[in-house]
């Protein structure tokens, strides 16, 4: 597509998506905007450790993936380290982590038109894709079928949204506007629902402040504020719960502003409110709490989430993602890490985002060294 027509496909994009409500409007909040410009620049090792610990908790959550907290018991004990799969291989992962790390390729490579980009890897790839989601599947049908990336995704509350976007926050961290916009534009290729894109949004915004975050600090309540106030414009995206009991609507933000009275909890206790399914009212709310529980252990945090079982991969993958933002790299247990697949290449993906947003056009990295 020549620049032109790129530029005219990005219009009527916008234009359409806004009409559907399916883009952001006004402010992120006064708290966000405060703190992301007053942060300093985050250090390399939080651009890896979100990435690898996005891969590490999909691919300890991998086995438990389905399962019953009972089941995972009985089979495994506590789940704490990588197991084999099928073919006897340790460390791999799923579709969470693969569409993450296409994610990050689309930005490097695609720019403004990293959805188009991205949209066309889904296309080309779909059949190596791991345990690929119902809505997704469907979208990259709809886009081989000819569907424009901006009307290929279904109308899907499921958690391959908040699954994939750790580079977007990565990527545009300095910038909220673009942050939440860009968000949306990559969530939109699957996902066609407000709750989809809200939840979206919401990660990216998480992993973006945690990175810029001095482990220790972190007030859980503010934090919750502020995740609760970046989605304005998509703020009343909910759904009904489909936990045991009789079916209430509630709005993701509520459920979120919940979470720092829920801290005391045991896992049994706050996933049985949550709720730690694939729709992602249950999954990314069910992440932010096991990583707030533990917010400075990450192998604990991890654990935690991935032998709530159900969607245990997702929900690892999600509260690894944050818990390596925050942390670091060397925050990972180093036995997770050195058994990962392909965590060298996550690394380089990992390097190449930070030489982005750090807008240093020689490919020159720093020693990540500030914010951790």
């Amino acid at each position: 597509m020549n620049e032109r027509a790129a530029n005219m496909g990005n219009t009527t994009a916008e234009r359409e998506l806004a009409d559907r409500g399916l883009l952001p409007t006004g402010s992120a909040g006064s708290a966000a905007v405060a703190f992301m410009a007053a942060a300093s620049t985050p250090g390399l090792q939080r651009y890896r450790g979100a990435l690898l610990g996005g891969a590490c908790g999909d691919a300890l959550g991998r086995p438990a993936e389905g399962r019953t907290p009972s089941t995972i018991r009985r089979r495994f004990g506590l789940l704490g380290d990588l197991q084999p799969d099928r073919r006897g291989s340790v460390g791999t992962f799923t579709d969470d982590t693969q569409l993450t790390l296409w994610t990050a390729e689309a930005l490097l490579g695609g720019g403004e038109d990293h959805p188009e980009l991205f949209g066309r890897t889904l296309a080309e790839r779909l059949d190596s894709i791991r345990g690929i989601g119902r809505a997704t599947r469907t979208a990259i049908v709809r886009l081989r079928d000819g569907a424009p990336w901006w009307r290929s995704g279904i109308g899907s509350a499921g958690n391959g949204v908040a699954m994939r976007v750790a580079p977007l926050g990565l990527a545009f961290g300095g910038d909220l506007d673009a942050l939440r916009r860009e968000t949306a534009r990559n969530a939109v290729v699957t996902h066609a629902d407000r709750l989809a894109v809200a939840s979206g949004i919401i990660q990216a915004y998480a992993v973006a402040r945690l990175t810029r975050t001095r482990p220790g600090s972190l007030d859980p309540g503010e934090f919750i504020t502020e995740l609760t106030a970046v989605v304005a414009g998509l703020e009343n995206a909910g759904g009904e719960e489909r936990k045991p009991g009789p079916p209430e609507r509630i709005r993701l933000v509520e459920r979120l502003a919940e979470i720092p009275d829920m801290l005391g909890l045991r896992p049994e206790e706050a996933f049985a409110h949550t709720y730690n399914g694939a729709y992602v009212l249950e999954s990314l709310p069910a992440a932010l709490w096991a990583f707030l529980a533990h917010p400075e252990d990450a192998e604990r945090a991890v654990v935690v989430a991935v032998n709530g079982g159900y969607d245990a991969d997702t929900v690892g993958a999600m509260t690894g993602t944050l818990a390596g933002a925050y942390l670091g790299e060397g925050a990972l247990p180093r036995r997770w890490v050195d058994r990962l697949e392909n965590a060298e290449g996550i690394r380089a993906l990992a390097d190449r985002l930070h030489r982005r947003s750090s807008g240093d056009a020689h490919g020159h990295v720093g020693d990540g060294r500030s914010q951790g």
